[in-house]
Formats: structure tokens, sequence, C-alpha cells
């Protein structure tokens, strides 16, 4: 890929979601992709959205005319909810004659030109179009595990009744099968991690979060895995809390798939953030094959 490849982090990486910025950035770097920083990076909208349909629409659209702006043809997304916000945006301007003008209005007073966009770029159609399965199995080591594999309800419901959520669950499923990482199905797998509810009920929250890690546990698997930063806020950062709330004392080692894919390429685990996991990601470490 010539050149460097505008990036937006979103919220999470911003307020210190290391293990999210670092992992995506070590593996990016090993495969040779050069990742530069969209100026400014603002909010996808999405936080908005039940205030405003044309705001939240409009936050999201102007990241991709930045980067088009900047002369970029696409604009990755790593976080699973700001992809699903570019995504959903484009779809509805196309739908809502309404909406698109609020936006074409709300770009033109900044100088941005609604005709003018970035393609929004997902991390997993970003490694599979870069790399492949083929590419990281040749690159890598397989670190044989079997693990729980989360999606999350945003990597799902892009762009609902096409199958195109479950297309990019069967290329994430892929691009860890390629590096040894076994992601079978689970009772459970495609369940909500309660973050949609952290705000408004907590205590709702926290029990789908621990009834997320019973079912790990349940099913025999012995770790995690993730791709979404609201989900890793949920099942490692807040597990003690999950668990509590359904009873159950076993902790469960959590990851971000980025970090799985940059041990079996090599990378250290410090420059891949393992040290920022809350959960007791050193009983994985400690017998993976490398």
């Amino acid at each position: 890929m010539p050149g460097s490849l505008p990036v937006f982090w979103g919220c999470r990486a911003l307020a210190g979601d290391a293990s999210f910025e670092m992992s995506v950035r070590g593996v990016l770097r090993a495969l040779g992709l050069s990742l530069e920083d969209l100026s400014p990076q603002a909010c996808c909208g999405e936080p908005i959205r039940s205030l405003s349909i044309t705001a939240s629409c409009y936050l999201s659209i102007r990241l991709l005319a930045l980067a088009a702006s900047g002369g970029h043809e696409e604009l990755l997304i790593p976080c699973s909810k700001g992809y699903y916000m570019a995504r959903w945006s484009l779809d509805l301007m196309s739908d809502s004659r309404e909406v698109y003008e609020g936006v074409s209005r709300a770009l033109s007073s900044e100088g941005l030109d609604v005709g003018s966009l970035a393609r929004p770029l997902s991390l997993v159609d970003l490694l599979y179009r870069e790399a492949g399965p083929e590419g990281l199995a040749s690159s890598s080591e397989e670190l044989g595990l079997e693990v729980a594999l989360h999606p999350g309800c945003y990597l799902l419901r892009v762009r609902p009744g096409t199958g195109e959520g479950l297309d990019e669950l069967g290329r994430l499923r892929e691009l860890l099968g390629a590096v040894g990482v076994r992601a079978p199905y689970y009772p459970g797998m495609l369940d909500c991690c309660g973050g949609s509810l952290s705000t408004t009920r907590p205590d709702a929250a926290a029990t789908l979060a621990g009834s997320k890690l019973k079912a790990v546990r349940g099913a025999g698997l012995r770790c995690l895995v993730l791709a979404c930063p609201g989900c890793f806020e949920m099942l490692d950062k807040r597990q003690e809390e999950a668990l509590k709330a359904v009873g159950a004392r076993e902790p469960v080692p959590v990851f971000y798939f980025t970090q799985l894919l940059g041990l079996a390429l090599g990378l250290g685990e410090e420059e891949l953030g393992l040290q920022f996991n809350s959960s007791p990601v050193s009983e994985i470490l400690s017998g993976v094959s490398r």
C-alpha cells in the first residue's frame, strides 16, 4: 500500500485504551502498513444518535470528508462501533433527502464536500485484503489455542439484512485460524456484552457481561477474544464487577484479536499492550507455543 493510511481511532483509544491502539499499530507495522492519524480525531456520532439523527450522521460523515480532503480514498476505522456508524450514516444519507441536505449544509459551512468522501475500511477487511489467511499463515507461528470469540453487536449489525456482518465474522475467524487460533461456536457467542446498558442500567449491564464470562467457562474454552473496544471495557476492565453480578469467581483471560495475531507474528507482549489488560492473560501467555 503506497503512502500512509489515515486512521480514526474513536473515543476508547483516545481515552486511554492502550491495549487496543498498541496492538493495532503493532500488527499493521509488522505487516508493512503505515498509519497516519486523522486530524482532528473527533466523534463518530454514536453518543448523540438518540438526540439528533442528522447531527449524529454529520459527525460520522465529517470524518470521511476530512480524510478525502487530505487526499485519501479510504479511512481505516478499527473500532467496530465507529465503522458501523460510518456505514449506517452513508446508507441513511442515500435513503433520506432531509438528512443528506442537513449533512451537506453542515459540511459546506467548514469547507468540506459531501460529494467527496473517503471509503470507510474496517480493520478485519484491511487485514484480510493486505495479508489474508495465507499471508498470515506464511509469516507467523501457530499459537495452538481454542478460544471463545465474542464478535460484538456492532460488527454483526453492519448493514442489517445484507449478511455483511456474518461475512465479517467469517473473515475474522479465518484470520485467527491462520495463526492457529480455533474459534468454535459456543452457546452465548452472539450474546450482548451489556455495554449498551452501562449508563442507564449498570446492574443489567454487569449481569449480561457476567453471563458472557460464565458461558466461556461453561463451554470449556480457555479465554475470550474480542474485536470491539466497548466490549473490552465490559469484559476485561469491568470483569470483577461482572463476575460478582452473576455469582461467579473464576476470572477469564480476555484478549483483543490483534493481540493474538501480534503474538503469532513474533511481537513482544509489551509492544502489544498486554501489560494493560486487566484480566489474567498471563495464564495463557505462559503456555502459548511460539
